[in-house]
């Protein structure tokens, strides 16, 4: 069995970008890790480490996108994700280029909404329940 997973908990760094590919929706957001430290003088640090993700909807369009990401999922909304580290390659302006994003597609992602404002003000405290079985095929 071969396995890549990556974990990551923070903060969506702006609202999501929903577009469609086929008949399935897509969502690409950033989320933003801080990193607290002090150093050997004495010093507070704290560095922000900003990491891509991309997340699929199933086929029938009732998945993590439709459901959870588009409705939920604000700017500053605290996540956890758990998806497939992909490493992309790209030329930009005749130089080749590397991209690390996080996949979130099928059951082995896992998306969950750790605090969210509501338009009204109020705190939405868990990620509503997708049902994976409806939800298990990938569109590619």
């Amino acid at each position: 069995m071969n396995l890549a997973q990556i974990m990551v908990s923070g903060n969506i760094g702006q609202q999501p970008e929903i577009k469609t590919v086929g008949d399935t929706k897509v969502a690409n957001f950033s989320v933003a890790v801080n990193e607290n430290y002090t150093t050997k003088s004495g010093e507070k640090k704290e560095t922000t480490h900003w990491y891509r993700c991309e997340a699929w909807d199933g086929k029938n369009g009732k998945g993590l996108v439709t459901n959870v990401i588009e409705p939920y999922a604000k700017q500053g909304t605290t996540v956890f994700v758990q998806g497939m580290p992909i490493n992309e390659t790209y030329e930009k302006d005749g130089v080749k280029m590397s991209a690390f994003k996080i996949k979130l597609a099928g059951v082995s992602s896992t998306f969950r909404l750790l605090n969210s404002k509501t338009e009204t003000g109020g705190d939405v405290k868990a990620s509503p329940k997708v049902n994976v079985k409806d939800d298990d095929e990938i569109p590619f």
